[in-house]
């Protein structure tokens, strides 16, 4: 019997692991179950939506972005599957540069204007309108009317310069205690100071549900002015789920409004006094 020297054994241990080695870096190269089970999962984007921080609608908070719009999308992303994300821009005209070069899937609450929807496209329903009511005191509910402004003509009026109101308000000769600060609007009213005053809605309504004196105010039914804002979707996304969010959102929207999911949420913020202007 032949002994194997220490370098024919060197040899055929140096055989045993090239072989070894070959036959893993093969296995790595053609076996489809030594790819990591999430590496697909880490290659999904997200459907991002932009959007400028506004209270009540859309804001920063300790976990996450929240607000009115923050939870319809929310709703409605969640119901479809998709993976969402929101990113808060304070600049509206660097959200709609974004939304033409593809990199934004959706933005939320613009209003429709035509130079918008050559690269937005915009969906059938909005559900708000942003508006300006006139605003009273709870006690006087039932007592002032507004229909036309001829029903304001013995009323002192807050009216805070230089907002657009309409141009209608400002030619109608009623009798207006001119401010330049909109935020002493509300403290005069309750004050007694004045007996109506044109604010936008759910923005006061949402102080007044945050500082506790919503109780204390009320608004006449008819809005002094109203326009619909809209979730957009930019025509430049190639989102793979951007059909299947176009083809399914007024349909989701709908159904909240209809099934009471809509107006929860408008009350999360804005107190029982919401819904107003809800389309």
């Amino acid at each position: 019997m032949h002994l194997m020297t220490w370098k024919m054994a060197k040899d055929v241990l140096f055989r045993k692991a090239w072989k070894r080695a070959l036959y893993l870096l093969l296995a790595a190269c053609f076996c489809p179950w030594s790819v990591p089970a999430k590496a697909e999962e880490n290659t999904q984007r997200f459907f991002m939506i932009l959007a400028t921080p506004q209270e009540p609608f859309k804001y920063p908070a300790p976990d996450g972005v929240r607000g009115i719009d923050a939870d319809v999308v929310s709703h409605v992303m969640k119901a479809l599957g998709i993976a969402f994300k929101i990113q808060l821009i304070r600049s509206d005209s660097r959200i709609l540069e974004n939304a033409k070069l593809g990199k934004a899937d959706m933005l939320l609450l613009f209003s429709k204007k035509p130079e918008r929807e050559v690269f937005l496209h915009f969906p059938e329903r909005s559900y708000i309108d942003l508006s300006w009511h006139f605003f009273i005191r709870a006690e006087d509910e039932g007592k002032l009317n507004y229909q036309t402004f001829a029903d304001l003509v013995d009323l002192n009026i807050g009216a805070t310069r230089n907002l657009a109101y309409t141009p209608e308000f400002w030619d109608a000769g009623l009798s207006l205690q001119l401010v330049s600060n909109n935020d002493l609007q509300i403290k005069k009213l309750m004050a007694g100071r004045i007996d109506i005053v044109a604010l936008n809605t759910i923005n006061t309504l949402y102080e007044a549900q945050r500082h506790g004196y919503a109780e204390e105010i009320s608004f006449l039914p008819k809005p002094l002015k109203k326009k619909p804002y809209y979730n957009v979707f930019p025509k430049a996304s190639v989102h793979p789920d951007r059909e299947k969010v176009l083809a399914a959102y007024d349909r989701i929207i709908g159904e909240m409004i209809a099934d009471g999911k809509m107006t929860a949420i408008f009350r999360r913020y804005l107190g029982d006094s919401y819904p107003i202007g809800m389309n």
